[in-house]
């Protein structure tokens, strides 16, 4: 079935100019819970604008993409438990509002975790569009709130597969393999001390990137650069030690990266 790419991050355009915040719920549920939370939607444009709001089951990618699949419901959706507000929203220029959703959790829900959207997109009836040399098209504008809910005792379990160093963004950067094995995402922390082949020390944190259960990723571990200092030269081999820790869980690192 096909799916839709969407960024996490507002599309700031003058034909599209909603925010949210916060942009990602991580909650934790019962069985016969109801979940109530609250977002604010913002409109940073400069004219009155008019938004549409639905729910939407997503996924990610081996890389961390956020795709959004069509309205039909996925295998497994927990999207009928979500009630949100209103479906439309007019916001003047320059305003907000506080945007009310429920998630009802059934009575027979097993443990596990519950991952739904509700997205931001254009209301405008006659649709959105731009011209290029006499030539009209349409612009899409979307923003994901993205929702986790853990049920009962759900947890990530997460292990450190290998690690190595790869060329990141053009720099050779230390890189994790995490494996979740757990009933729900988990988000590695942490941080680590080098030490290179001329005896720099380096310190780094794991970046704390989502992985879903039964999903292995790689996850970078930066250098942390002081404001105005500039990245190391790193010279291989790289020493590593330290933790890399998750929720409900940690694993040591002592090893050297070549």
């Amino acid at each position: 079935m096909a799916i839709t790419a969407v960024l996490f991050n507002p599309v700031l355009a003058d034909s599209f100019s909603a925010t949210v915040s916060p942009p990602r719920f991580e909650l934790q549920g019962k069985p016969g819970e109801v979940i109530r939370e609250i977002v604010e939607i913002d409109n940073a444009g400069d004219t009155p604008a008019l938004f549409a709001l639905r729910t939407a089951d997503w996924d990610l990618t081996d890389s961390g993409g956020l795709t959004i699949f069509p309205p039909e419901l996925q295998p497994n959706s927990c999207r009928p438990w979500v009630r949100i507000e209103r479906r439309a929203l007019r916001l003047q220029a320059q305003s907000g509002k506080r945007y009310r959703f429920e998630i009802h959790v059934p009575e027979d829900a097993p443990a596990g975790e519950c991952r739904v959207a509700i997205l931001v997109e254009s209301g405008d009836d006659s649709g959105i569009l731009a011209r290029a040399k006499n030539i009209s098209f349409p612009i899409d504008g979307r923003i994901a709130i993205i929702i986790y809910v853990a049920i009962g005792d759900a947890t990530p379990e997460l292990t450190v597969q290998s690690l190595k160093l790869q060329d990141v963004n053009g720099r050779l950067t230390p890189v994790a393999i995490l494996e979740n094995s757990g009933n729900a995402h988990g988000r590695p922390s942490g941080f680590l001390e080098g030490r290179d082949a001329n005896g720099t020390r380096i310190d780094f944190a794991i970046a704390q990137t989502p992985i879903l259960p039964g999903r292995s990723r790689e996850t970078a571990i930066w250098e942390v650069i002081a404001e105005g200092a500039e990245a190391s030269k790193l010279s291989p081999p790289l020493q590593l030690e330290g933790t890399i820790e998750w929720r409900g869980g940690k694993q040591k690192i002592d090893t050297t990266l070549k």
